[in-house]
């Protein structure tokens, strides 16, 4: 069991906290040696019914231990979403995976709260103590790692890199020390904190959604839940995405919900110090807010080297803090539905609250048209980037242009000259919204900017103008339907004018009204 004869932590009382199915679960820090994905594990001939298989860590075949099976859950549990990540614990110079749904960040534990634990009928007991979390007040069981090691019939390897381990060597002599993850998209190596990322997904399965558009690839499913997937390299302006069949993923969780990261690769999991960055020099990057600099690679300890990153002496480091309050990202997050009604135990708790209320509320898309304005996500079949070269229709038409998606041509209104509105510049997030009418037919409308997705009351009072805007003149003559809400929750709502778009484009696709003027 752990040194900790007080009945305290030690000096050292900071631990990784991962989940596996509904529980928190912790190591000490200095037993921590990395986190990788779970692919698939290879056979070891071991009689002991927790070892699940190996995984391959840089060459070394690392024994792979499933704690639900010695934690005794039941079946129900077992067959819970598969884990996504491998958690490597070193104890004296052995090493030794725990298999894990995610991993939740690093957190110390507060003078006074620890709680020891022990197994009186055992002799080792794999559960040191445990803590109350002070960020949201849950509870994590901390692991022992002696004890773990003492599992009969569980082999554990021999270290083969010790100086990779905390505490020793250049990685040790590191002050303000956390755990970055490295990933590539292209030819774009990037790192994030980790305490960021909830878990790891190999290959993950992008499905197109009303979402799709701009930086958002569609939806994956990951614990029951549809989870927005945004493309991290169109994020920040720097490419986009070459094969989407060889991704990999990374999940942050917000409140509401979460988001999906897609990346070519997660290289590697390492512990460094962020601090050391090196700072962007201005107007280098399009969307320069999302870094917090660049790291050396003399900065950062041995790793796995990518041949696509060949070259290349450094890692963009993402603004960790920044992501995971992005306002359009939080927006996505809202997003989180069950694929079957059933929200799994290991899904943001804040989603069952949502489900509860759908019949209620409803998910609006806002956008910008000089003044923010809002449009029930579910009148919006598709959403498509737009470039203003699209724009090609003279005075003649009332379509400004024509896109071209799914095998179908469709028409594009510039919505904010539609309402009399002048046009906004066109932003990276520019869009067209895409809303079917009866008959199947296909209208799109030009945004310069989408701002965020929201809830808002399913039944709305109806409005003459766009919410606080008093706009008769212009409703009736676009043949705009306005209604107001109150959108968002908390700090975060606002009175806005929703805008009934599918009422529009039906207006739009009548025979006058398509018509050149």
């Amino acid at each position: 069991m752990m040194d900790m004869p007080s009945g305290e932590p030690g000096s050292e009382n900071r631990f990784g906290v991962f989940f596996l199915a509904a529980m928190q679960l912790a190591l000490p820090l200095e037993a921590l040696r990395e986190v990788v994905p779970c692919g698939a594990l290879a056979a070891l001939p071991c009689a002991a019914p927790c070892v699940v298989g190996g995984v391959d860590l840089r060459g070394v075949l690392v024994p792979v231990v499933d704690l639900r099976q010695i934690l005794g859950l039941s079946r129900e549990d077992c067959a819970d979403d598969a884990p996504r990540s491998i958690v490597i614990m070193e104890h004296e110079g052995f090493l030794l995976g725990l298999l894990a749904h995610g991993v939740v960040g690093v957190f110390d534990c507060p003078p006074g709260r620890w709680n020891r634990m022990a197994a009186r009928n055992a002799v080792v007991s794999i559960l040191g103590g445990s803590f109350q979390r002070t960020d949201d007040g849950t509870l994590v069981s901390v692991l022992s790692p002696e004890g773990l090691a003492g599992l009969q019939g569980v082999p554990m390897v021999v270290d083969p890199s010790p100086t990779r381990q905390a505490g020793s060597g250049v990685v040790g002599e590191l002050p303000a020390e956390s755990y970055l993850m490295l990933v590539r998209s292209g030819r774009v190596p990037m790192a994030l904190a980790s305490e960021k990322v909830y878990t790891t997904i190999l290959h993950p399965r992008i499905l197109h959604s009303p979402l799709t558009g701009a930086y958002c690839l569609g939806i994956i499913e990951y614990a029951g839940v549809k989870v927005p997937a945004v493309d991290l390299l169109a994020l920040c302006g720097l490419g986009g995405i070459a094969d989407l069949s060889l991704t990999q993923a990374f999940l942050i969780q917000y409140p509401k919900g979460w988001v999906a990261f897609i990346v070519d690769e997660v290289i590697d999991v390492v512990r460094a110090d962020g601090s050391k960055a090196l700072p962007i020099p201005a107007r280098t990057l399009p969307q320069a807010e999302f870094f917090a600099g660049v790291l050396p690679l003399d900065t950062l300890p041995p790793h796995s080297r990518k041949a696509e990153t060949a070259g290349i002496d450094y890692y963009l480091l993402l603004d960790g803090r920044l992501l995971a309050t992005f306002p359009q990202l939080e927006g996505l997050a809202r997003m989180n539905t069950p694929v079957d009604g059933i929200v799994r135990s290991n899904a943001p708790n804040i989603l069952v609250g949502d489900v509860r209320t759908q019949a209620e509320r409803c998910q609006v898309l806002t956008y910008d048209l000089g003044f923010e304005v809002a449009t029930p996500i579910e009148q919006i079949a598709e959403i498509i980037p737009w470039a203003e070269e699209a724009a090609i229709f003279g005075a003649g038409s009332r379509a400004s242009g024509l896109v071209v998606s799914r095998g179908r041509a469709i028409p594009t209104f510039c919505l904010s000259g539609l309402i009399g509105l002048p046009g906004g510049e066109r932003s990276p997030t520019a869009s067209v919204l895409v809303v079917e009418v009866e008959g199947g037919d296909r209208v799109g409308f030009t945004v310069a900017r989408l701002v965020s997705i929201d809830e808002a009351p399913r039944n709305r009072p109806e409005s003459p103008g766009a919410g606080r805007l008093a706009l008769p003149e212009i409703a009736a003559a676009s043949g705009a339907r306005w209604s107001s809400a109150m959108v968002g929750a908390g700090q975060q709502e606002r009175m806005l004018g929703v805008l009934d778009l599918q009422h529009l484009a039906h207006t739009l696709c009548q025979p006058a009204a398509l018509t050149a003027s």
